[in-house]
């Protein structure tokens, strides 16, 4: 019974991941269009009149950062969502630690200046 609870919670956390990991995937995405291909530059405050994170440093810094972003975290909901749906329960395993250290890394390069 405890064993087919905790596979519950499995599947469930991947289904959660996968969604959380698509929605960062769209948002890095989307700002890397925004500013590299739909030239929005202006929108953002790029250089030394932002005291924020080290990204907006320049407009291509922050649009290369949000594209790789973007494609770290399509890769791993894309690999989770994969497992998930062959029920390989190792690779799920792999596919929700890996998002969750994209998390981590993404909450930490927020606090870098």
């Amino acid at each position: 019974m405890t064993n087919n609870n905790n596979n519950k919670r499995l599947w469930t956390l991947s289904y959660v991941l996968v969604a959380l990991g698509l929605l960062f995937a769209f948002v890095g995405i989307s700002e890397f269009y925004n500013v590299k291909i739909a030239g929005e530059e202006s929108a953002y405050p790029f250089g030394p009149v932002n005291e924020g994170q080290w990204y907006y440093q320049s407009a291509s810094v922050y649009a290369n950062y949000n594209l790789t972003s973007g494609l770290l975290f399509s890769t791993t909901s894309l690999l989770t969502a994969w497992a998930t749906i062959k029920k390989n329960k190792t690779l799920v395993i792999l596919g929700i630690s890996l998002t969750i250290l994209f998390f981590i890394a993404e909450l930490i390069s927020c606090k870098v200046q």
